[in-house]
């Protein structure tokens, strides 16, 4: 048995963070708008989901008027005449469809599209439709404001989470039945009476047990001429508001310490209301900023859970190019800290309805929604990698960026399925070829799959059906709780001749499925300027038989302008298990030569190298080949330091995922059916400050099955495979590892605050466990 100990150093940090995510509403309704607007934002709408009638819920104001009577909740302010002369009991929100040819099947909420309008979506919690406070989660959605030519626009839409009694017909309600239109946005309370000096008058006819982030588009701060309309919730935001100003913000619609009294002209009343970290957009800002610019922007939401009644909300705004899908440094962002009672979270009680409000009064726009993902259904992750395959698989990172021309690349993109209720399917591979590299084949792999584990070849017409620099493929299978992963490799080269130094940038890839759509960005890098282009026709491992000579061909090409030098006045050096031997002059009048190895010349194991250099100083890109006398297995590149989410130290008894993507490499070059498992061992882990208190807890491996496997001093297999391809194989081990699963924390009550470090031993056995 062969048998490889590497011990590596990792650095557990522990001090916590969790994720968690949140997702958006929808249903199907079509909507026939002649505004121009509204048709350039369905034009323009990036890819989002397309969703089933029954996912999500229209809210019913009427009923929600009548449940209100029934049990004795339609309290608070009465609309007044003004107000009902202008209100509609009719929610307005309607679902349409793309109709930009990009984004085909992509349903399309519009919340309001006229003066005097309220909507209201919310998932269908009896669908499984729900938001879970006990996971975390992201959520991501397209949202856009519209452009009203001539008319300011207002008032904007709210994402809310609640457990209003009125449920999937919520609204915010006066007490005879009118929905709160204009500033409340749909949840916020009803200030419409001017005699009315209680705040709790509003909050009552606000969204019950409910927390809201608006983005609100008109700013209402009237604070002298009161005209019972609702017109100063804004005034407290900041001193320097402007009339054109904008933001986003967020508190508790039915709090009453969230309104302030006070009074305005001839003795009459008015609220304003506290908006908690507010984010100002306004054409005073520099450069000048707005929600309202005919633009889709996009908006991902974090939920972390902290204990059964806390967590933490997160946005960040204008994340995500609607064009390209590219990252973007975010416009707008905040945390909120959301305490669960609020909103009517007890210890059996887990669930919230989610969904989106909006409103106009006098003036108005198109206020419009478009979901990516819907956590309750599908939560799933894409992560890639970049390995240079010239250089032995060493992966490409911010801290080794250089690449040589002409260099074998390997582009990897994970998958990883992590819940819920629904399966993930019909997933279609957007896959960016960037800049200066070119694919050449590919393979995908379901390591979990109950049907077909071995790599299957990507089909050859996917390479030559480039269109728009990027490569479409259908996946074969969709993934679940029993099949959670798959893994894409795609393979090629980078460009044959630089002769300046050159830039493969980062591109975004799109995983579209029926029930989620996301994805993950790649690593960006250079290529070497290089005046000789060096290229050889050789396999990497070169793989021989006992007592088998060899010969590695190479060619040699000049780079740039002017004179081409004599190509046999060249000179070839080349490097065989560390000895470096000059060849001479042996590239013919054309540039090809031969490396010629006779067996009693070579190991079991051999590293060759090499190069050419001309007359004028220059070099070429070195060229690294692995000469196998029977196949070899070892580990490549494994990570020093690695680390795990930081938590609170006096919360207990938690599974703390890792913090980023870990790499543990295998290489194995033997011959296909060949197997091998990676065991881990880990050591106690000490506080940093002190080397001498333990953490109360250790590491523990969960498997596919969800078992934990105490690694403490205990060898345990992590990773199993059975080599299912004729050419050398590299496999990181923990690319179907997932947030829970793999290695993970298990962490005690009671710890010391600080840093923790200890030791992973990795084990490499040439065989299966238990053999």
């Amino acid at each position: 048995m062969f048998k490889l100990n590497v011990f590596k150093k990792i650095t557990l940090t522990c001090f916590g963070i969790f994720l968690l995510i949140i997702n958006y509403p929808t249903t199907i309704i079509n909507a026939a708008d002649a505004n121009t607007d509204f048709q350039n934002a369905l034009s323009t709408t990036p890819k989002g989901l397309a969703w089933r009638d029954d996912d999500f819920t229209v809210a019913d104001f009427a009923k929600a008027y009548q449940n209100r009577v029934a049990n004795g909740t339609n309290l608070g302010n009465n609309s007044n005449s003004t107000v009902i002369q202008n209100a509609s009991r009719i929610n307005n929100a309607k679902i349409t469809q793309s109709t930009n040819p990009d984004s085909p099947n992509t349903s399309v909420i519009q919340m309001t599209n006229a003066t005097w309008q309220t909507g209201a979506v919310w998932g269908n919690m009896a669908n499984d439709n729900y938001f879970d406070t006990t996971h975390e989660q992201t959520a991501s959605m397209w949202i856009y404001f519209g452009r009203i030519s001539g008319v300011t626009p207002a008032d904007g839409m709210a994402f809310v989470l609640h457990n209003d009694p009125n449920g999937g017909d919520s609204i915010a309600l006066s007490a005879d039945g009118i929905p709160v239109n204009g500033q409340s946005l749909g949840v916020w309370g009803a200030d419409w009476q001017t005699k009315n000096d209680k705040p709790e008058q509003l909050s009552r006819t606000a969204i019950q047990k409910s927390w809201a982030l608006e983005f609100d588009t008109f700013t209402n701060f009237e604070t002298s001429n009161i005209t019972g309309e609702g017109n100063s919730f804004d005034s407290n935001i900041d001193p320097n508001l402007q009339r054109s100003d904008q933001h986003i913000a967020a508190n508790y619609p039915a709090n009453s310490t969230i309104y302030k009294n006070g009074t305005g002209n001839y003795g009459r009343q008015y609220f304003t209301m506290n908006h908690l970290q507010p984010n100002i957009f306004s054409t005073y800002n520099s450069p000048p900023t707005n929600l309202v610019d005919s633009k889709w922007h996009h908006i991902t939401i974090n939920w972390t859970p902290i204990d059964d009644f806390n967590g933490t909300l997160s946005y960040a705004y204008n994340d995500k190019n609607p064009t390209t899908g590219a990252p973007l440094t975010p416009q707008a962002k905040a945390s909120y800290p959301i305490d669960l009672t609020q909103l009517g979270i007890t210890s059996t009680n887990k669930k919230l309805y989610w969904g989106f409000t909006g409103s106009t009064g006098k003036n108005y726009q198109n206020n419009l929604v478009v979901f990516e993902s819907i956590p309750s259904f599908v939560d799933a992750e894409a992560k890639s990698a970049v390995y240079d395959d010239s250089q032995g698989g060493t992966q490409i990172t911010n801290s080794n960026t250089l690449v040589d021309p002409n260099a074998d690349i390997r582009y990897t993109y994970s998958l990883n399925y992590k819940g819920w209720t629904r399966t993930w399917d019909g997933i279609n591979a957007l896959m960016k070829v960037p800049d200066n590299v070119t694919f050449t084949s590919g393979t995908i792999t379901y390591p979990d799959s109950p049907n077909d584990k071995n790599p299957r070849p990507i089909p050859a017409e996917v390479f030559e059906n480039v269109k728009d620099n990027q490569l479409e493929y259908l996946l074969p299978e969709g993934l679940d709780s029993d099949s959670r992963n798959a893994q894409i490799e795609l393979k090629g080269h980078t460009i044959a001749k630089a002769p300046t130094q050159l830039t493969v940038p980062s591109v975004h890839s799109s995983f579209e499925g029926d029930n989620l759509i996301t994805g993950a960005d790649t690593q960006a890098f250079k290529i070497r300027a290089r005046k000789l282009s060096l290229e050889s026709s050789s396999p990497n491992p070169i793989t021989l038989k006992p007592h088998e000579s060899t010969t590695v061909p190479g060619k040699v090409t000049y780079v740039g302008s002017g004179t081409t030098p004599s190509y046999t006045t060249m000179n070839v050096y080349q490097t065989l298990n560390g000895s470096t031997t000059n060849l001479g002059k042996i590239v013919d009048s054309s540039g090809n030569f031969n490396l010629n190895f006779n067996a009693d010349q070579l190991n079991k194991v051999n590293t060759l190298s090499f190069y050419v250099t001309d007359s004028y100083g220059n070099t070429s890109n070195t060229i690294s080949r692995n000469i196998n006398v029977g196949g070899l297995l070892t580990f490549g590149y494994i990570q020093d330091k690695v680390a795990f989410k930081s938590t609170n130290g006096s919360f207990g008894n938690q599974i703390i995922p890792r913090l980023g993507d870990w790499q543990v490499d295998v290489i194995d070059s033997r011959e296909k059916g060949s197997n091998w498992t990676v065991q881990a061992k880990a050591s106690d882990l000490i506080l940093t400050e002190d080397l001498q208190t333990p953490l109360k807890g250790n590491l523990i491996y969960r498997d596919v099955q969800g078992k934990d496997h105490n690694i403490l001093n205990n060898a345990t297999s992590v990773a199993t495979h059975t080599k299912d391809i004729e050419e050398t194989q590299t496999k990181n081990i923990t690319d179907s590892w997932t947030s829970n699963s793999g290695i993970l924390l298990s962490m005690e009550n009671g710890n010391v605050g600080g840093n923790y470090q200890g030791k992973i031993q990795w084990i490499l056995l040439d065989t299966l466990p238990n053999i």
